[in-house]
């Protein structure tokens, strides 16, 4: 079957035909994947950053957003059957620690994680434990069913963060940062600003009828936003960026007693002054890690069925797997939105 791996312990990212799966161990099931999408921690491995670096055994299968049809069932699997349309949470966690007992299992000491420490989803085929199936409901489209994963990251964020009525900043406009925004308004935020450097971006960010779309770069960025605000600053901060400066300056910008939500990943370690940007300020920081299990999924389920809309603004590219290279190369230029891969047709001439 074929895949898109790391091999190499450097920059890039392979393909290579494999052996199809055998079948399912007992409590698993295989599913033939449809679709995929690309995360920015695929783009992290492809990169080959101090986090990937540090964490990713090679070779590994990657990918970890999926939709695909039940093909195998293993032993002691109930209510499921062949052909049953999924997604799949990726966090794979042990079920027994004190985390999982008390309902915050995506917090798990124990997890492993699809196509970071297991074989992933950017395959013809990958094998899953059947506790952690999304049956999808087919007025999903494909292309909008393989970015559960990415959307439920966002929905985490927005819904811990309380944004209903609130003046919301998010730091970032790559695919969770769009997705973040878009669900920001839906939930009834009071205004939702959204600062992105990138111009690629930053349009479709002005796509989803956001009250302002601005560069951190302009020199005036900070007065837009106080503006916007009526010079109190952001009342919830929506951090997807991963950048040190754009951190820095969000929390300077931020008002008094602000929630900071942190998602976005950076590259290496972050200084910045706690005692006069949080402690004084009395802002409250949320580090937010994967989805809530499965409580998010119930959440985005039904935003994507209301909101199909804008999925198609932030969805801009749906390429065949074969061409993934492209697709890894858009995400260095900044030059799209969401990224999907079709893993529905494979030329089985392709070399290994």
């Amino acid at each position: 079957m074929f895949t898109i791996a790391k091999t190499e312990a450097a920059r890039g990212i392979w393909s290579a035909f494999k052996e199809p799966l055998t079948a399912p161990a007992r409590g698993m099931v295989m599913v033939d994947v449809i679709a995929a999408g690309i995360c920015g921690t695929d783009y992290h491995i492809y990169s080959w950053d101090s986090w990937s670096a540090g964490r990713i055994k090679t070779p590994m299968t990657i990918g970890h957003e999926f939709v695909g049809r039940i093909s195998a069932i293993g032993e002691g699997v109930t209510g499921y059957e062949i052909g049953d349309r999924v997604s799949a949470e990726c966090h794979i966690s042990c079920g027994e620690c004190h985390y999982c007992r008390t309902g915050n299992a995506h917090i798990c000491e124990k997890t492993s994680i699809l196509g970071v420490d297991r074989p992933g989803a950017f395959a013809e085929q990958v094998e899953v434990p059947a506790s952690n199936l999304w049956r999808v409901p087919e007025a999903i489209p494909d292309k909008h069913a393989a970015v559960f994963d990415p959307v439920g990251n966002a929905m985490h964020m927005v819904s811990t963060a309380k944004v209903t009525a609130k003046n919301v900043l998010v730091v970032g406009g790559g695919a969770i940062g769009l997705f973040a925004a878009a669900i920001a308004k839906a939930h009834g935020a009071r205004t939702v600003a959204l600062q992105e450097p990138n111009q690629a971006r930053a349009a479709i960010a002005r796509s989803l009828d956001l009250d302002l779309v601005v560069n951190p770069r302009d020199p005036d960025c900070a007065a837009q936003i106080l503006n916007l605000t009526d010079g109190h600053g952001p009342e919830v901060v929506l951090e997807v960026s991963g950048n040190a400066v754009a951190l820095n300056a969000a929390l300077d910008i931020a008002a008094p007693g602000a929630t900071f939500a942190l998602l976005g990943i950076p590259s290496g370690p972050v200084e910045l002054d706690l005692g006069a940007k949080v402690v004084m300020k009395g802002v409250s920081l949320l580090g937010i890690t994967g989805r809530r299990m499965y409580e998010t999924w119930y959440q985005v389920e039904a935003f994507m069925l209301k909101n199909p809309d804008l999925m198609e603004k932030v969805i801009t590219h749906v390429l065949p797997a074969t061409d993934f290279q492209h697709g890894f190369e858009l995400m260095d230029e900044g030059a799209c939105g969401k990224i999907v891969l079709d893993f529905q047709q494979i030329d089985q001439r392709l070399p290994i």
